[in-house]
């Protein structure tokens, strides 16, 4: 009888005892951790743009954690604010819901672009030429992007084809495909050789919109000042400051949204 007693207060013993190991063992856990204010701004940064370019891994030195994702979108939008008329990436948050789009960081490898040349009558290989020179322009903006021309459109990033006219008053087209991140994924460019009336397009005209669209391909939105080769009726072939400012500005935040708080 006396045994039965004694064995539930050993019991009740042992658990505290487990109990106790436990709570002094997360206390010398936290004691030995840095608290979040004594990280450095540098460190949350760059840890918070790794963890939204690849969610799926987690960030050294930095927990993967909801303060980091909003330290990250703070710093981007105090990036977009410092930018201020510099640049236009504002019409590109107006048309993604406040996420910022552009092709992943690579390591430093090229996007592979295909173009595919002739299919279509009045093509003429001087046209690759000016793709060429599109492709040249973008990657003197220093903004990190680089091209490779390959042979295999299955291997291809970006696709580039020709087509006879648009049905309305268009000259090209890009259409971008990209996930719930803002990470780019694929780009289709089609260039107009005539306008939508049947006219043929000068060379300059036909330069001027490759490197419009080649900026679109690369993920920046369309801008508002007439001197921007990204202005929706450009004429130019010569990429502004703004251009350049932008497209450094694009591919020096992290991808994903710049809001404060996520929906579900």
């Amino acid at each position: 009888m006396l045994k039965r007693s004694i064995l539930p207060l050993i019991t009740l013993a042992l658990a505290l005892l487990v109990l106790f190991d436990r709570v002094s063992h997360l206390r010398e856990q936290q004691a030995a951790a840095p608290a979040l204010d004594t990280v450095s701004a540098e460190l949350v940064t760059k840890t918070a743009a790794r963890a939204l370019a690849d969610p799926v891994a987690p960030a050294p030195d930095v927990a993967s954690t909801p303060m980091v994702d909003r330290l990250a979108r703070l710093a981007a939008r105090r990036e977009l604010a410092q930018a201020g008329d510099g640049a236009y990436l504002d019409s590109l948050l107006a048309t993604t819901d406040s996420i910022v789009r552009r092709w992943p960081d690579r390591d430093g490898l090229p996007l592979k672009v295909m173009i595919v040349e002739g299919g279509v009558p009045g093509y003429d290989p001087r046209m690759a030429a000016f793709v060429r020179h599109a492709l040249q322009a973008w990657e003197r903006a220093e903004a990190g992007v680089r091209f490779m021309v390959v042979s295999d459109s299955a291997d291809a990033d970006v696709v580039v084809r020709w087509i006879d006219q648009f049905e309305f008053d268009r000259a090209g087209q890009t259409d971008l495909t990209w996930d719930r991140l803002g990470r780019v994924r694929h780009a289709a460019i089609s260039l107009a050789i005539r306008t939508n009336t049947g006219v043929e397009l000068p060379d300059p005209s036909l330069l001027a919109v490759a490197i419009h669209e080649t900026g679109h391909a690369i993920g920046l939105p369309h801008s508002a000042d007439s001197a921007d080769v990204m202005f929706p009726a450009t004429r130019g072939s010569s990429l502004s400051p703004r251009d350049r400012k932008t497209a450094q500005l694009l591919y020096g935040l992290p991808t994903g949204s710049v809001r404060d708080s996520v929906p579900p």
